[in-house]
């Protein structure tokens, strides 16, 4: 315990540091240098990663660039704001029985025997990824006439679990940047979007490692091609619970992130990421009351390769840890994965992921990508025969731009679930789509 608050005390002591020496170089004139963009933003016909529309989370000098497509002035301020999102139709057939409807969750496969193996497919028209959002961006002044960039974004989709929520707004992001210092609900930095394959499929494959929390996070650079970013996130973890004990999964602490990422000019890049974080059960007398330290490490890169007038690229990424399986999107829809409490204490579970994927451009106008994505955990005596232990799939895609702002495309997947007794059930599905974007 005395080791994970010296941590925390640790980061905050480096943030605040930081941010003294941001302000400094501010008020002394000292330059910050811009991140540079991708060559082509993603979302974008050309653009190494078409259908990743997540927008690029964008702080310090960057900000002051008078550059803002699309924007507009809020008049009788020095605001300007810009609405961008999309509307998008998904139409899915499963041709086995995927728990799932909306997303290709592996962990929501039924395995071979289990009663909802025999219900067969289903097909299902929705919208629920239709988004939009809202970005605001100004300047603020030091009194010696120094600007620095101010900026909130907020983002919203239709993508609740629940049937009955399918036509509610949902928060997806919700942060703002003051200079590098950005406080709010965005994605963790264990993850990197722009690495994640260009898929049809909303869970990417379940290849999105970590996902969106609310934070406190400050990002800097480090000479022309490197940055890095050091975070406090909300804690997240699944604690499986046999034995059904008195008590409940506390997050008594937050966790700890970080990350430092090479780019080059043309948009190839690498990016090491670390996650420290505490899961705890508390519980009446006679119920165990321990605190467990996790871990998890990330290597994701994108390798951009120009093989005629337009770029292709590689996608890949993994990772390993203990006590992480939790914000893995394949090992997580059974809320087991992280660890195991019983009688004797807490037990966490070491966990892997990976994935791969490669984008070629036929046309201009006519997109494919192929991509394979894995996971899996080592579980306990202790967890029942039915936890999830291992998930894998493999995807592939033809995506057509008949203009820059209208998309349409199919994709077929196949999936696998292994629990851990061994029994496994695999299933395939496909999705076509047309999405109309509107900035």
């Amino acid at each position: 315990m005395k080791s994970y608050l010296q941590k925390i005390k640790l980061l905050v002591s480096a943030m605040l540091l930081l941010m003294s020496y941001a302000s400094f170089a501010q008020i002394t004139g000292e330059a910050i240098v811009t991140d540079r963009p991708d060559t082509i933003p993603a979302g974008v016909q050309g653009s190494v990663n078409p259908l990743t529309d997540n927008t690029k989370i964008i702080t310090g000098a960057e900000l002051l660039d008078d550059s803002f497509p699309g924007s507009w002035p809020l008049f009788g301020t020095d605001v300007r704001m810009k609405i961008g999102g999309y509307v998008k139709a998904d139409f899915i057939h499963d041709f086995n029985y995927i728990g799932d409807k909306y997303e290709f969750e592996l962990g929501s496969i039924a395995v071979e025997g289990s009663p909802e193996r025999e219900l067969g497919g289903i097909t299902t028209f929705h919208s629920k990824q239709t988004r939009f959002n809202f970005d605001f961006r100004s300047k603020a002044k030091w009194k010696n006439g120094k600007e620095f960039p101010m900026h909130a974004f907020v983002e919203l989709d239709f993508f609740f679990d629940s049937e009955a929520l399918q036509f509610v707004p949902r928060f997806r992001l919700a942060y703002g940047v003051i200079g590098r210092l950005l406080v709010g609900r965005s994605w963790t930095n264990g993850g990197d979007l722009t690495t994640l394959p260009g898929l049809i499929d909303f869970s990417a494959g379940d290849a999105l490692y970590g996902g969106r929390a609310t934070q406190i996070r400050w990002k800097d650079r480090l000479g022309k091609n490197f940055t890095y970013v050091l975070a406090i996130e909300e804690a997240a973890g699944q604690i499986d619970n046999p034995d059904n004990l008195e008590g409940a999964f506390r997050s008594q602490y937050p966790q700890l992130t970080g990350n430092i990422r090479y780019q080059s000019k043309n948009g190839s890049s690498f990016q090491l990421g670390l996650d420290v974080f505490e899961l705890s059960w508390r519980g009446p007398a006679g119920v165990p009351k321990v605190t467990k330290t996790g871990y998890g490490i990330s290597g994701t890169g994108r390798f951009v390769v120009k093989v005629s007038e337009y770029s292709d690229s590689f996608m890949y990424g993994g990772g390993f840890g203990n006590g992480q399986g939790g914000r893995l999107i394949a090992l997580s829809w059974d809320g087991k994965a992280s660890g195991v409490v019983t009688d004797n204490g807490l037990d966490l579970n070491q966990a892997w992921w990976a994935f791969a994927g490669y984008n070629h451009y036929w046309t201009k106008s006519l997109n494919s990508t192929i991509a394979t994505n894995w996971g899996g955990t080592e579980l306990t005596p202790d967890q029942t025969d039915n936890t999830i232990k291992k998930a894998g799939s493999f995807h592939a895609n033809l995506i057509w731009f008949p203009y820059p702002m209208i998309s349409t495309g199919i994709e077929y997947m196949w999936g696998m679930r292994e629990n851990k007794d061994g029994i496994q059930g695999a299933a395939s599905r496909v999705q076509l789509m047309m999405k109309f974007k509107f900035n």
